[in-house]
């Protein structure tokens, strides 16, 4: 059975006119009239009265009340996967960074379901090589990560750049001397973390041994232990500064080149996506942010 058989067949009952259909639909008569033959012949079943004006039959009823289900849901199909209109069944899934997820995608969301309210997604925190894995699984949609290169072998793009800054307790020195980081731990996520890479290029420009790594599962935890002195870590600014511990915290600038940390939206191919997937990358290119100069260049590719 045909979708455009059965486009066909509403049409002849909604006109009530073999000839009135061809007209409509820019087509001959006789091939109207095949298609409707076609239709009743793999129903088994007598659809049209033919006389003037045409009218189904009992049968013809009931596959006309079918018929129109079918082409409503052909067509959202069609306007889904033409990216014009959302899946409410598809939730698109996003993986975040920990720090992204806290002042970078409060606003990016608002802003979405301002657009449109039954937006669905969900969001999963994770270091970024867990997030990696999720996407190259195919467990995420897409992910927004740390990273100082596009990851090969994904569709990459650059949304923002962190500075990332030293944090130590507000009694530390200033300078922080070379003693002073050798007997401090270091608080940061666990393995797998992007910032938690730049510590240890950090430690190898100072010339330092390895650091004695304290594992937290929280950027408040992080940042409370820093404040009691319990240790230091390396951070976004954006995040220090909005950050509830903020007056009782010593930054301290780094040099290049870890002072900066990209943050790429990361995914399959574009061919793989969802149709959910396409309307939050267009919601991206929307956010008015001087930061993302390139997205109009990178959707037309």
């Amino acid at each position: 059975m045909q979708i455009k058989s059965l486009e066909i067949f509403t049409t002849v009952i909604k006109l009530q006119s073999f000839s009135a259909a061809a007209q409509h639909l820019h087509t001959v008569q006789s091939n109207v009239t095949a298609h409707i033959k076609k239709l009743e012949t793999e129903l088994q079943a007598e659809l049209l009265h033919r006389q003037h004006p045409i009218r189904p039959t009992r049968a013809g009823m009931q596959l006309f009340r079918a018929a129109e289900q079918m082409l409503q849901l052909h067509q959202e199909v069609l306007n889904q996967f033409n990216h014009s209109s959302l899946d409410s069944n598809l939730p698109l899934e996003i993986g975040s960074m920990e720090t992204t997820a806290a002042i970078r995608l409060p606003a990016l969301f608002q802003n979405l379901q301002k657009r449109d309210l039954q937006f669905p997604y969900t969001l999963t925190t994770a270091p970024t090589r867990e997030l990696i894995d999720a996407v190259q699984a195919g467990q995420l949609d897409c992910a927004f990560i740390a990273n100082p290169a596009p990851v090969s072998g994904l569709f990459n793009f650059h949304v923002w750049t962190e500075e990332l800054v030293l944090i130590s307790a507000k009694n530390s020195p200033n300078p922080l001397s070379a003693e002073y980081l050798s007997h401090k731990k270091f608080i940061s996520f666990k393995q797998g973390c992007s910032y938690r890479k730049v510590i240890d290029h950090y430690l190898s420009i100072q010339q330092l041994p390895a650091a004695n790594i304290l594992e937290m599962g929280s950027l408040d935890g992080i940042v409370s232990c820093v404040s009691l002195d319990v240790g230091i870590a390396i951070l976004p600014l954006k995040y220090v500064q909005q950050s509830y511990f903020y007056p009782h915290i010593q930054i301290h600038a780094l040099e290049a080149p870890l002072a900066r940390m990209p943050t790429y939206l990361i995914a399959e191919d574009q061919n793989q996506w969802s149709s959910n997937m396409h309307l939050f990358f267009k919601h991206l290119h929307t956010e008015q942010s001087p930061s993302l100069p390139a997205l109009a260049a990178a959707l037309e590719t």
